[in-house]
């Protein structure tokens, strides 16, 4: 017997899902200056998405041009750093976003009881190193670092 799904639809997020008892509140969501076709996942409450994880959606919904002009030069160095990029592919800040495609979106749980904040990582392919993800994280509606996956 399959577990029965349940949808809600919850501002910033749009239409989620999750399965039976699951915290994990799924959808998908296309983001101005960040791209379309990103998997939203959001690590909620049963209930849904929490006060604050709304909260941090809707700081980077709001400053998604702000956090990709200032994680541009940081995924630049950090995939030259990483050494992924094959010789003669011409990466820099002009280039970078031709190359990655959305993949997905955490939004992080709170951390803790009567926590007022939550982070949020956007998630993107890139077309060199097909098992690793590169992530631009953010916190209270602003860039904060890059990691890969």
């Amino acid at each position: 017997m399959g577990m029965f799904t349940r949808n809600l639809q919850a501002a910033p997020f749009g239409a989620l899902s999750a399965e039976g008892q699951s915290k994990v509140w799924e959808g998908t969501v296309g983001i101005a200056h960040l791209g379309d076709g990103f998997a939203l996942r959001v690590h909620g409450a049963k209930q849904g998405p929490t006060a604050a994880q709304a909260q941090a959606f809707s700081r980077l919904l709001a400053n998604a041009r702000q956090i990709r002009d200032d994680a541009t030069p940081a995924l630049v160095a950090f995939l030259l750093e990483c050494e992924v990029v094959p010789p003669g592919v011409a990466l820099n800040e002009g280039t970078l976003w031709g190359f990655l495609t959305p993949c997905f979106i955490e939004v992080h749980p709170d951390h803790g009881p009567g926590a007022t904040q939550s982070a949020c990582s956007v998630g993107y392919e890139i077309p060199w190193e097909p098992s690793q993800l590169v992530h631009i994280n953010t916190a209270n509606g602003a860039f904060t670092d890059v990691h890969s996956e």
